[in-house]
């Protein structure tokens, strides 16, 4: 059986879910505000997973540049990262995040 160990949460009401998900199934963390690359880690022993946050990629987000692909591509770089999984760069990376 895989046990999760690494959630993304694509924008703020994500985080707040997965936030409350896991207190509800007695995980422990301090509380983290959401901003972009955000961790936190939840625990309940033996268990620990890392919640990371990233910006919505919404078309509000990614065309006013608040959400831009280099960034996009950090968080799940970091994710890879945080489970020992060898990281890819792209190579070439698509212009937008929004086609």
């Amino acid at each position: 059986m895989s046990l999760t160990r690494v959630i993304v949460a694509l924008g703020s009401v994500a985080f707040t879910a997965v936030l409350k998900v896991l207190r509800e199934r007695d995980f422990a963390f301090e509380r983290t505000a959401f901003a972009h690359g955000a961790e936190l880690r939840a625990r309940s022993w033996p268990r620990s997973i890392v919640v990371i946050a990233s910006y919505h990629p919404s078309r509000q987000n990614t065309n006013t540049g608040k959400l831009t692909v280099p960034m996009f591509d950090a968080i799940f770089m970091r994710a890879n990262q945080l489970l020992g999984q060898k990281q890819a760069r792209p190579s070439k990376p698509a212009e937008r995040l929004d086609r």
